[in-house]
């Protein structure tokens, strides 16, 4: 089974119903709600979602969203060595560093995210929602 890495644009697509990303967004949550394939994040990504929810909407729905998020997907430590290896690959966003090598380190196949471009020099597939549902229909 296919073990991938859901970045916070991807769920904050799916939560606020951000068109036209949303649909995809919300085929990959489904995917993994119905055991197609495991879903990780990091509890990073778990920090930023409650933090924007909660700034756009209220502390209960920001709850509501990331209990949600917990009952799919499995959520991944943050370690210092991510925060070292982040620091010395030198990424453009030190965040982006950080949830790039927790995939790493957990062996997952591939991140899931919109912003494709925030990671060129990875080693593993880095995929919009939409291109990874195109490699699923191949």
């Amino acid at each position: 089974m296919k073990k991938i890495f859901i970045d916070t644009d991807v769920f904050l697509d799916t939560i606020l119903d951000r068109k036209p990303y949303s649909d995809f967004s919300k085929k990959i949550v489904g995917l993994c709600e119905r055991n197609n394939i495991e879903g990780y994040t990091s509890a990073l990504v778990i920090a930023n979602i409650y933090y924007i929810i909660k700034r756009l909407a209220n502390k209960k729905k920001a709850m509501q969203a990331i209990a949600k998020i917990r009952s799919l997907i499995k959520v991944l430590s943050v370690t210092d060595k991510e925060i070292g290896e982040s620091i010395n690959a030198e990424f453009d966003d030190f965040e982006d560093g950080v949830q790039y090598f927790v995939a790493m380190n957990n062996k997952l196949n591939c991140f899931i995210t919109r912003n494709v471009k925030d990671y060129g020099k990875a080693s593993i597939g880095i995929l919009t929602p939409e291109e990874y549902l195109q490699t699923l229909a191949t």
